[in-house]
């Protein structure tokens, strides 16, 4: 079967991206291959654990009817192999199909590490619907739990845990928690409010090694300590899930597939969004890998346009989560990716009055030597998202750290 364009992937950037191409080019036949046999958001499963949801309906965005009445052709199923020399995927149901364009959307996969134990029950990653129920199974009040990897994911899953009465320590390679996406002035607001919940926090450290028999009883860390544990929840980061028959097709460090300013991979009638592939930073006008749900969203409103030829500038990260009764947030460049950027940067602890909330202080990252802006971050119990379009404002249009003073912000503390 021939569909002039195939969309592999039914998260939230294939799903989004299959409509808006069927409204764009209602001419054109497109199909949709899905292994989920409905399009939902992962973007909020952590309160699905925190509430115990059983069903999957409130995450839900497309059933295959909706995609059907959108004009987009629904499969449930997952292609196994790629041929670009004949233009053809084939499914796992042995089923091939021949695409004119391809849209790889196939997201990611929890990393794993290949340690001893790993394969032992009661270990889980937390990635989609299906984890979230296995792990919610598991998860009765003074069980004890080690989540290992205390990104935004570790931590939404943490202040789930905790929230259910669970007993939870967590462990990180870093000595801060959240680390890989604030600073760590940031991270030890989140490192108290963690341990307020009674979490206990141990950085610097990795897990060597499981232990239990059947089923996993404790960890043995890096430094000798042994931690006891009913279940363990690896939540170290993520990497590109993409389809065998796709090898050569120019790749990033990470293992994602290199995209132009078209959001095209090395294969001109082929092209990659969400977590499988990078973007453009809007800032520098690198290739950057960040999977995030928000990015791939961003990727998928703007491919009608792409296949039509034009071109986009870049993407600026922007992320926002709730945690222990905290609002993280962040636009731009945070120190993480600076370092891999190669931007050599400076912090500044900046201050404003709000009527009725009193003196809130966020954090700005600016470049050495221009002092300009790059990175926003803000933790509190607050949302100060009235305040991050300003400062994404400022971002993009190159302001220097001086500036903010014209906008009531008064700088406190720099520092290096």
């Amino acid at each position: 079967m021939y569909y002039d364009i195939v969309v592999l992937g039914g998260g939230v950037g294939g799903g989004e991206a299959s409509v808006r191409l069927a409204v764009a080019f209602p001419s054109k036949t497109l199909v949709l291959v899905s292994a989920y046999p409905v399009v939902y958001s992962k973007m909020t499963l952590s309160y699905g654990l925190k509430l115990s949801v059983k069903s999957i309906d409130p995450y839900v965005i497309y059933t295959p009817e909706d995609l059907k009445n959108r004009g987009v052709t629904f499969i449930h199923d997952t292609a196994i192999l790629v041929e670009p020399s004949v233009k053809a995927v084939v499914l796992r149901s042995g089923r091939k199909i021949e695409y004119g364009t391809l849209v790889v959307a196939t997201g990611s996969k929890p990393r794993i590490p290949p340690i001893r134990g790993i394969d032992l029950k009661g270990v889980f990653a937390f990635q989609t619907f299906d984890d979230m129920l296995e792990l919610s199974r598991v998860a009765e009040p003074g069980k004890r739990a080690l989540v290992v990897g205390t990104g935004m994911i570790g931590l939404l899953v943490l202040d789930a845990l905790s929230s259910r009465g669970v007993r939870a320590y967590a462990v990180d390679i870093l000595n801060y928690p959240g680390l890989t996406a604030i600073e760590e002035p940031l991270s030890k607001i989140i490192l108290s409010a963690m341990k307020s919940r009674g979490v206990q926090f141990i950085g610097g450290v990795t897990v060597e090694r499981l232990i239990g028999r059947r089923r996993v009883e404790g960890a043995i860390l890096s430094n000798g300590e042994k931690l006891p544990a009913d279940f363990v929840v690896f939540s170290i980061g993520v990497s590109p899930n993409i389809p065998e028959g796709l090898e050569k097709l120019h790749r990033d460090g990470s293992g994602a597939l290199l995209t132009d300013s078209f959001l095209r991979t090395s294969e001109r009638n082929i092209y990659a969004i969400g977590d499988c592939a990078t973007t453009i930073d809007f800032q520098t006008g690198k290739n950057v890998y960040r999977p995030l749900g928000i990015i791939a969203s961003y990727a998928a409103r703007i491919l009608p346009r792409t296949l039509e030829g034009v071109g986009y500038s870049g993407f600026m990260a922007y992320q926002v989560e709730e945690a222990f009764d905290l609002t993280f947030m962040r636009v731009g460049i945070n120190g993480f990716e600076a370092k891999r950027l190669g931007i050599a940067y400076s912090l500044a602890l900046v201050e404003l009055r709000v009527p009725a909330l009193g003196v809130v202080r966020d954090l700005v990252l600016f470049e050495k030597g221009s002092d300009r802006l790059i990175g926003w971050q803000s933790v509190g119990k607050y949302l100060a998202s009235y305040k991050s379009k300003v400062f994404e404002s400022m971002i993009r249009e190159k302001r220097s750290v001086e500036e903010l003073q014209e906008k009531g912000f008064k700088v406190i503390e720099a520092s290096d």
